[in-house]
């Protein structure tokens, strides 16, 4: 990108993280704040429902006391009588105690009384006379009478709430009966009615099993994966969270002082946050006002700022073309302005210096690449006076010993060595002629050292069209003979293979000779450090840098000779090279004369 660009960009972010910032902070804090005071206005409207809760059941379980104080129950005996009057009393005196507690109160709707043996006796409102129905069988009356006096509540049917109660005679203390009463489910729910249409939440009423007492104004399955999730055992009258259908539900739950209520609020999220919806609309449209000033403001200050650079930059392109330089003339006098005037004088210098230094450089480079050239065609015209004389000597052993094949042999493969040494192809050939040259230049050594020369090629055909530098294996092959395999004890093995990596070609020639420590890899690779290198190293040692600087000046610097090798084990001389084909190769060389 432009500067110019980048500055207008950044001027546009750093005010666009700046609005997003502040909005998205005020906005959470407005939401926070209307969380947080909902949840306080929560707990207070549920500690006054669980306060006129705990009112009313009282007041209920207290006049079914003050009907029993007054009445003639704990006066009749408790035992079972086989007299019939005292049988009718009883029965007389119970349904005077029901029919006075149904009446006393209009939410009273049904009344029933269990004599000690367990026979239930009951009255209603109305004309139903199934006892099952009413529910007195959803609590075991032995634990009401453990209770011993304390009532228990529980929900009934019909929309109705049941209120167990074990009575006790006034004088004898001895148990005669529990009394139940339907109790209309409104009675409880007029307490938060209100309430909930103030601040459009669910309460639930618990009783202490954690049974719902309420059913209106909230949604079933909202209630039933509230108590699936056991959420209500969270009775620290703090504030919590979870998620149903897709929505955020806030619910506080707090317990009445007498353990006897669980009062749960639970609000959704959605409904607090309705009033936010004119600060999302305001923070927005800030937010796009902001920006269009902002990207104005960015556009005109970074034209200004960068005028400078635009004309300085075109002065550079222009310089690096034809080294050629117009004289700058800033606009204004900032930093840019004093560069551009810094430019006008350093172009002028560099100018006079570039076209005697690069000059001299394309001379000496030219003169190292001849040396090198003529360097090289001498070593491979001469190949090796050692190596063609023991080849001399092999076939006249041969000659005496063996016959004529293998002589015939030796001869032809001498001539084609000596074919390709003095042939004019010239200075790269495909790397397939040059594994033909190597192969019959190792077999003369195998068929001369017999069994102490193995050769294993791993080449791969896809790069054999490959075009190379030529003579660039024999010496490494040769260096790998002399100065590894024959100097250790044992057969010897050399491995040639070639691959690739990504662009460039890679050939290995690998041997488990002697090995080189670090010392002998810097002598072979750098020469010039160690003038004393013995003269029978110097042939192939010097083939070998030559290889080495040849492919250097032929394609870079990134390419070249690498060694790889441990003493005593083996040595590995890797060639990275271009991956070039033909056509490539003869417009570098038309390019290169």
């Amino acid at each position: 990108m432009k500067l110019r660009t980048k500055f207008l960009l950044s001027f546009v972010l750093i005010i666009l993280i700046l609005v997003l910032t502040i909005a998205t902070v005020l906005y959470n804090v407005s939401v926070n704040t209307i969380k947080n005071n909902t949840a306080s206005y929560s707990r207070f409207l549920i500690d006054q429902i669980g306060i006129n809760l705990e009112k009313r059941t009282s007041d209920i379980e207290e006049l079914a006391f003050e009907v029993f104080r007054l009445s003639n129950l704990d006066q009749v005996p408790i035992q079972e009588s086989d007299d019939h009057t005292g049988s009718v009393l009883r029965s007389k005196d119970i349904a005077d105690y029901l029919s006075n507690l149904l009446y006393s109160q209009p939410y009273i709707v049904r009344a029933a009384y269990i004599e000690p043996n367990g026979a239930p006796r009951h009255i209603g409102k109305t004309l139903d006379s199934d006892l099952a129905g009413i529910g007195l069988d959803r609590v075991d009356i032995e634990r009401v009478k453990q209770m011993r006096g304390k009532a228990i509540w529980v929900p009934g049917s019909e929309g109705t709430l049941l209120m167990f109660k074990s009575l006790y005679g006034l004088t004898t203390g001895a148990y005669v009966g529990t009394v139940v009463l339907g109790i209309e489910s409104n009675q409880i729910e007029n307490i938060y009615t209100e309430i909930n249409r103030l601040t459009s939440s669910n309460i639930l009423i618990l009783n202490e099993d954690h049974q719902i007492m309420n059913s209106g104004g909230i949604v079933p399955e909202l209630a039933a994966f509230f108590m699936d999730n056991h959420f209500y055992l969270h009775r620290d009258s703090s504030t919590h969270s979870f998620q149903w259908n897709n929505t955020n539900y806030l619910y506080t739950v707090l317990s009445t002082s007498s353990d006897k209520w669980s009062i749960v609020q639970i609000i959704s999220v959605d409904e607090l946050t309705r009033g936010t919806s004119v600060i999302k609309y305001w923070t927005i449209h800030i937010t796009i006002i902001a920006l269009i000033a902002a990207f104005l403001l960015a556009a005109f200050l970074s034209k200004s700022i960068t005028s400078n650079v635009r004309l300085l930059l075109h002065s550079m392109t222009i310089f690096t073309m034809d080294f050629s330089h117009r004289i700058i003339v800033p606009r204004n006098r900032d930093e840019v302005g004093l560069l551009a005037e810094k430019f006008n004088l350093m172009a002028d210098k560099i100018s006079e210096l570039v076209n005697t230094v690069y000059k001299e450089k394309l001379l000496k480079q030219k003169a190292e690449y001849r040396t090198l050239q003529f360097e090289y065609k001498a070593l491979q015209a001469q190949i090796n006076p050692h190596f063609l004389y023991n080849t001399l000597e092999s076939i006249y052993a041969l000659a005496k010993l063996k016959g004529e094949e293998q002589i015939g042999e030796l001869i032809y493969l001498l001539g084609s060595l000596l074919r390709e040494s003095i042939g004019k192809k010239g200075d790269t050939i495909p790397l397939r002629e040059e594994l033909d040259f190597i192969r019959d230049y190792l077999t003369i050594h195998q068929i001369i050292y017999e069994d102490k020369i193995a050769v294993c090629y791993e080449l791969d055909e896809r790069w054999m069209d490959c075009v190379v530098p030529k003579f660039i294996l024999q010496p490494l092959v040769e260096n790998a003979i002399k100065h590894g395999i024959e100097e250790k004890p044992g057969k010897g093995t050399i491995r040639i293979a070639c691959r690739s990596e990504g662009e460039t070609l890679i050939l290995e020639v690998t041997d488990n000779g002697i090995g080189m420590d670090e010392a002998t890899i810097d002598k072979v690779m750098n020469p010039g450090n160690d003038p004393g290198l013995p003269v029978k190293d110097k042939h192939t040692r010097v083939g070998i840098i030559s290889v080495h600087k040849r492919i250097g000046i032929l394609y870079g610097g990134e390419y070249g000779l690498s060694i790889r090798s441990v003493p005593g084990e083996y040595t590995t001389i890797l060639i990275r090279l271009p991956i070039m084909r033909g056509e490539e190769r003869d417009e570098k060389e038309s390019d290169r004369h």
